[in-house]
């Protein structure tokens, strides 16, 4: 009396795993971007163990896995990785129904690196900007990137954004698919007004394009654009973030401009910038 049943297990690769997980986690309505994530970082770990059982992946292993990772990329991409793993193991263990493991090697202590949050998030500086938006070439290439830093969209909005979402009467546009499952309107200025005029209607959405492709493209003109920094295409993101804070715009309004959940995740755009703090120097003098 008291004992509990012992719960059904069953043993599968790691690839029959992966296509398991990910099909629940699109049936949960993860969205895209997220799936995307899942689906690289359990598939460098195949690439890294071989297509073996789930239960193979023993601690010794997943040690060697995070060694391996730390060695090769920077320690907020390995962490990154490692809590994506560390949670599709959490699921085989603790999924309903049948089990696919008994216990989750990824959840030793130590596994996760621990970076610092605190970091500053990239973004591009007004000549930079300038710089990156002067050598794209393409007409639909430039209103894909002007698009995203006038309205701080993430990349999955831009992606599934649909035609309808473009009211053109009420001058405004909604994103549906969202990081925090909550749709999103921004105002459609002047300048957003033109891009969106401008959009080719052929195409089945506004911005017809894959995810990996984009940030392509984003990599591409940087580096025409002669910027070597390791930056992301979230930075456009950051970027219009940073122009808000600049401009003087209330953080309240930034935070519903942005879609952010809480006031604290848009605080961290309040950073001191160098040419910042260098107008706040050349604004002291004793010359009189």
């Amino acid at each position: 009396m008291g004992l509990e049943p012992e719960p059904e297990f069953k043993s599968v690769f790691l690839s029959e795993f992966i296509d398991l997980y990910l099909a629940d986690r699109r049936k949960l309505g993860k969205s895209p971007a997220t799936i995307h994530t899942d689906k690289y970082c359990l598939k460098r770990l195949q690439t890294f163990t071989g297509d073996i059982a789930l239960t193979g992946i023993t601690g010794a292993v997943a040690l060697r896995y995070r060694n391996y990772k730390l060695e090769t990329v920077k320690p907020a991409t390995a962490s990154i990785e490692l809590r994506s793993i560390r949670a599709a193991l959490n699921w085989a263990l603790q999924k309903p129904g049948v089990k696919y493991l008994r216990s989750n090697p990824f959840m030793q202590k130590g596994m996760v690196p621990i970076v610092d949050e605190r970091r500053m998030p990239t973004f591009l500086m007004p000549s930079e900007k300038a710089s990156f938006l002067a050598v794209i070439d393409r007409n639909d290439h430039r209103q894909l990137f002007q698009f995203l830093l006038l309205t701080g969209c993430r990349r999955g909005e831009v992606i599934n954004l649909a035609w309808a979402d473009i009211d053109l009467e009420q001058r405004c546009i909604t994103f549906r698919k969202t990081k925090t499952r909550r749709d999103r309107s921004v105002p459609i200025t002047l300048e957003l007004m033109q891009i969106v005029m401008a959009l080719d209607r052929t195409q089945p959405k506004p911005f017809n394009y894959g995810v990996d492709w984009v940030s392509h493209l984003f990599k591409h003109y940087l580096k025409r654009a002669g910027i070597e920094r390791d930056l992301h295409l979230h930075c456009l993101r950051h970027t219009a973030a940073t122009d808000l804070v600049r401009a003087g715009i209330h953080l309240e309004k930034i935070k519903e401009f942005l879609g952010h959940s809480n006031v604290k995740m848009t605080e961290v755009y309040t950073h001191i910038l160098p040419e910042d703090l260098r107008e706040a120097a050349e604004a002291l003098t004793c010359l009189g």
